[in-house]
């Protein structure tokens, strides 16, 4: 059979579609690749005689949607975490219909071995992938308890590395990578084989002990491009502020500048929350010298204003009314966006 696998959003790599290739192409089938990340891309698509296509953000449905409909076959299947919850009975957002077209797993598919197949990605020279699953936590906004249970070990950084001619640069997706009983055993394998990492879901800076901390400033962490010296974290409420910040100092301890940290701030999400709790949260993070990145639960012309003025340091040129009164452009407050 000649199938179709198309990334409908998130701008790294796709694991879910590169474990489901190697598993169709072990198997006999063609495999094509596509991105898919508009409605107006979709195009014909009628030569294929199957298409997966994966769902990461909520946002993402009306393409998801208008894919399955361009194919009266019913022959359009989705799956991603976008997708997932709505199989849970939660209200369907868009007023979109997909539930009849869903997975929630690649062993519903039969795929079960973890080989990756990266010639789906011919210019990624990278390596990727989880060393494990699960989380220690059950944040009441945060999907990862539900879809992969208590933490789990899956993968050596052995494992994950494509080898000899590839560069030693890991990606790592985990969600709580010091979540795991044996996370001294990765970090030494990335120290000892020399690997830059980019955490690049994050570390829990709330639970961070200074053994931990310690060893991150042991090793050659970056953002996803392997650039520039970056560590993620995240504040995602004003009651784990003093956890939080106890954190952060630890890794200005062990060699981390603050300005190397960017701290993810989940906004619009608990009741009642105000501008200005969101602010007091900004601010103390900029006092602290580290970056703060807003990450809006639901996203309005507001959520990702606010956003947009403080990634593009919009924030530190001019004040928030003055950029909602020019419709939350840069342009019209007479600067340019500056990157973050």
């Amino acid at each position: 059979m000649n199938y179709l696998l198309t990334q409908i959003d998130g701008k790294l790599p796709n694991i879910a579609l590169m474990r489901l290739s190697a598993h169709l192409k072990s198997n006999g089938h063609q495999v094509s690749y596509r991105r898919i990340d508009a409605i107006g891309k979709i195009g014909d698509l009628s030569q294929f005689d199957r298409i997966y296509a994966s769902v990461i953000f909520r946002r993402s449905l009306p393409i998801a949607q208008a894919l399955i409909e361009s194919r009266p076959r019913f022959d359009v299947i989705v799956g991603g975490t976008g997708i997932d919850p709505l199989r849970s009975g939660e209200l369907v957002p868009f007023g979109i219909n997909v539930i009849s077209n869903t997975v929630t797993s690649l062993e519903e598919l039969g795929v079960q071995g973890e080989e990756q197949d990266y010639s789906l990605y011919p210019n990624f020279q990278q390596s990727i992938g989880f060393t494990q699953r699960g989380c220690r936590l059950k944040c009441e906004f945060c999907c990862v308890p539900q879809k992969e249970g208590k933490v789990r070990e899956t993968a050596t950084i052995g494992d994950i590395w494509r080898g000899p001619g590839y560069p030693k640069e890991l990606l790592l997706l985990d969600n709580d990578f010091f979540g795991q009983p044996n996370w001294r055993d990765r970090i030494r394998e990335i120290r000892d084989g020399g690997f830059k990492v980019s955490f690049n879901q994050g570390i829990n800076a709330r639970c961070l002990t200074e053994e931990a901390a310690e060893a991150i400033g042991s090793v050659k962490f970056r953002d996803d491009s392997m650039k520039t010296r970056r560590i993620y974290t995240a504040w995602d409420s004003l009651a784990d502020e003093q956890a939080l910040f106890n954190g952060l100092r630890r890794l200005i301890k062990y060699g981390v500048r603050p300005d190397q940290i960017m701290v993810y701030m989940l906004c619009w999400f608990w009741p009642g929350e105000t501008h200005g709790d969101r602010e007091l949260r900004r601010k103390k993070i900029q006092d602290f010298g580290a970056r703060p990145y807003p990450m809006p639960y639901v996203r309005t012309k507001e959520s990702i204003g606010y956003q947009r003025w403080i990634v593009r340091r919009c924030a530190l040129k001019c004040s928030w009314d003055d950029f909602v009164a020019a419709d939350y452009r840069p342009e019209k407050v007479g600067m340019k966006e500056i990157s973050a």
